[in-house]
Parts: C-alpha cells; sequence; structure tokens
C-alpha cells in the first residue's frame, strides 16, 4: 500500500496536472453559470409537477387548464381587455403601452406566458406522437447515410424492434410526464453533449498524463536500473497500474462532483428526478428521445455517469499497456489521442453495404462522445439496443489481455 501511495503522490504533486484540472474546473463552472439565464424559467416545471404531479393525466390537465383559465381571467382585469392567450395580449402590446405595467404584473404576464406553453405543448402531445412512422424514420436513416445490402437490412431490423418498444412506451404513457421543455431550453443536450463532453475530454487529457507519467517516472528520469533491480524487481508495475487507476478514480470523481454540483446547484432539477427520460417534453430535435427501457431521468444520469466512468478507466488500462511497451510519456499521450480518434472514425472507412459498419462502431470514443443518446433507440447508427454493453464487455476484454501481455513482455525484455 506504501508504495501504490508514493506512486499516487507523483502525480497528485504534478504542478502542470494541478493547474489543468484547476483550469478545467474553473472552466466548467463559467460554462454552466454563462448558460443560466433561463434558470428562474425551468422552476415553473417544478411548480408544475409540485402542483398537478408529474403525469400528465386527463384529470390533472383539466386542473391546470382551468387555473390558467383563472390566470386568463386576471389578465382581463389588469388589462380591461379579454384575452384567452397571453400571446395574443403579447403580440398587441406596443411599446409605448409597456410602462404601464409594474414589475410585478410583468412577473405575472412571464409566469403565465410559460404556464400556457407548457399546457400547449402537453394537448399537443397525442397528436405529434401519432404523426410518428417508425418505418419511414429507418427509411430516412437507410437514405441519410447511403446504407444498401446486409447494412440497411440490419439497420431496418433493428428498427422493427424498436417500433414494438416506442408503441409499448406510447401505450404505457411514459412520454406523458412533466420535463423542462426540449425545443426552448435543450437541457438535456446542455447536460448531456455539453457539460458532459467537457468532462469527457478533460478527465481523459488528466487520466492519460498521470497514467504515463506514473509508469514512465523511471525511465523518464533515469532511475530504472535502480527502481527495477530492488526486491519488487518489475513487480512493481502492477502497483503503478492500481496508483494509476486510484488517481483516475480521484480525478473522475473530483471532476464530476465539482462540475454536475455547480449545475445543479444552478438547475434545479428536484421536481423532475422520477420523470421519464422518454418525456414528450424532452423533445429537441427532429426526433424525441426514447430510451430502450423505461427510465428516470434520476437513472439515466446514474448510468452516464457509470458508463463514463467505466470507459475512462479502460482508458487508463490501455494507457498503462502502451506506456510500458514504449516508456516515454509524451509518446503515450499521442499514441492515445490517435488511438482515440483512429477508433472514432473507423466506421467511416467501412462500405456501407456491410454490417462492418455497425461492428467498429463499438468502440469506447463513440461511446463516450455519443453519451447523450446512451440506452436511446433514437441515436442513429448506434441505436442498438446492445449497443452499451457490448462495448463494455468487449474493451474490457480487450484492454485486461491487452495489459497482460505488456506486463508478461516487461517481465522479460532487457531494460537498459
Amino acid at each position: 500500500m506504501r508504495i501504490i501511495i508514493n506512486e499516487c503522490k507523483k502525480a497528485l504533486t504534478s504542478p502542470i496536472l494541478i493547474a489543468l484540472f484547476i483550469l478545467f474546473s474553473a472552466f466548467n463552472i463559467f460554462v454552466i453559470i454563462s448558460s443560466s439565464d433561463h434558470k428562474e424559467e425551468l422552476k415553473m416545471v417544478n411548480e408544475i409537477i409540485d402542483q398537478y404531479g408529474k403525469d400528465i393525466t386527463d384529470n390533472s390537465m383539466e386542473r391546470f387548464e382551468s387555473d390558467i383559465q383563472m390566470h386568463f381571467a386576471e389578465l382581463s382585469r389588469m388589462t380591461g381587455s379579454e384575452f384567452t392567450s397571453v400571446y395574443e395580449f403579447l403580440d398587441g402590446l406596443r411599446f409605448e403601452d409597456q410602462e404601464k405595467y409594474n414589475d410585478e404584473q410583468w412577473e405575472f404576464f412571464s409566469r403565465l406566458q410559460l404556464k400556457e406553453m407548457y399546457l400547449n405543448t402537453a394537448k399537443s402531445i397525442d397528436e405529434s406522437y401519432g404523426e410518428i412512422d417508425i418505418r419511414k424514420t429507418a427509411e430516412s436513416e437507410i437514405k441519410k447515410y447511403g446504407l444498401s445490402g446486409n447494412a440497411a437490412e440490419t439497420l431496418m431490423n433493428e428498427y422493427d424492434k424498436f417500433s414494438e418498444r416506442f408503441d409499448e412506451m406510447v401505450n404505457n404513457g411514459e412520454h406523458k410526464q412533466w420535463f423542462f421543455a426540449g425545443k426552448a431550453y435543450f437541457m438535456h443536450s446542455f447536460l448531456f453533449k455539453t457539460v458532459f463532453l467537457h468532462i469527457i475530454i478533460e478527465a481523459l487529457l488528466l487520466i492519460v498524463l498521470s497514467s504515463a507519467l506514473i509508469t514512465t517516472y523511471e525511465f523518464e528520469n533515469k532511475t530504472h536500473l535502480v527502481a527495477y533491480s530492488t526486491k519488487r524487481g518489475r513487480k512493481l508495475m502492477k502497483n503503478k497500474l492500481l496508483a494509476s487507476l486510484a488517481i483516475a478514480t480521484t480525478i473522475i470523481v473530483f471532476l464530476f462532483a465539482i462540475t454536475l454540483g455547480t449545475f445543479f446547484t444552478v438547475f434545479d432539477y428536484s421536481q423532475v428526478w422520477n420523470t421519464s427520460i422518454s418525456s414528450a417534453f424532452n423533445w429537441e430535435y427532429n426526433f424525441p428521445y426514447v430510451a430502450w427501457w423505461d427510465l428516470s431521468v434520476g437513472t439515466f444520469l446514474i448510468g452516464g455517469i457509470a458508463l463514463v466512468f467505466i470507459v475512462l478507466l479502460l482508458f487508463v488500462g490501455l494507457t498503462f499497456a502502451l506506456s510500458v511497451a514504449v516508456k516515454n510519456s509524451y509518446i503515450t499521450f499521442f499514441s492515445i489521442a490517435a488511438l482515440f480518434i483512429f477508433m472514432w472514425l473507423l466506421p467511416s472507412f467501412m462500405p456501407t453495404s456491410s454490417i462492418l459498419l455497425f461492428v467498429f462502431a463499438y468502440t469506447l470514443p463513440t461511446l463516450l462522445l455519443a453519451i447523450g443518446s446512451s440506452f436511446m433507440g433514437s441515436s442513429g447508427l448506434i441505436m442498438f439496443e446492445n449497443f452499451e454493453w457490448m462495448t463494455i464487455s468487449c474493451w474490457t476484454i480487450i484492454t485486461i489481455a491487452v495489459c497482460f501481455m505488456s506486463y508478461k513482455r516487461f517481465k522479460k525484455i532487457d531494460i537498459l
């Protein structure tokens, strides 16, 4: 244990790693705070759920609409005119008439506008989902990527399976739950495609640098002949791997804690943790987010964090194996960067008529960079139900095998 602690200190006392960690944390906090101009508006969803429940039912909609009608009556009293929509009032409001209303009244108008937006969206859910044709969506995706032959057939078969899941979701009413308006705020994309992406890239840089530093320290400081001739000898590499994993875990935990701690302090998710991630309100682009399973927002977040954590630790293993082979931290860093880019681009080199296009998409970079679409049947060419667990399983086996072979080779080669 003492050896592992001493190995960890090599990374923990590195000025570059400390500076980068502070810089990354500060940058993430800045990004979140600078994008928080609508944080007060998001609280409306929490109020709606608190008052009417998270499920959108006929009864809750009647109560919601009845309350809004009362607000319209109040609006008419304030303005002296009859309105059936706050948008009707705002569209007809002249610039010179705006000073007639005080801050409290403008707050009322703003809140009523938000409530009416959510009510109208809820009313249109059945119509919007009734227009979705999974078969046509599949054909569109096949045409978009120029697929043919076995590739087109494979994707169509998966969409047929997804169609059953989609019908099940609609019948169960999983999508009829309140969440932040996707097309207005894009909170899912901001959290998983912006904030998470920052964490992933930053954590990758830090753990690759720290793992390479720990593994190659003796070689770069010309003390390897002394270190590996001790009683511990070349078994020291086992301690270095454990130290690298420990440092990586520490980096990931603290980076997530600081960044997500700031995010959920700024944005109030208190009432939406149990909302389905497949909520109709979580519809940001052409197709809604639809998960393969009935996952809540909280469960999806935990699953996303777990995936990122596991994949980053696998990169520690790959970095260790490469560092043992090349014995240079700089070469290791750039080699891992090149490997990351190569694995990410690999599917683009495959013929669009072959299922190899999908097989070679089961890579760690693809999984990391598409973390916002994890567990989703609405994620393009990686929409396969088994994508996440198959990718993790295969690469865990590959990483363990690579580390084992690298260590065995190190025990036998001349290190002079």
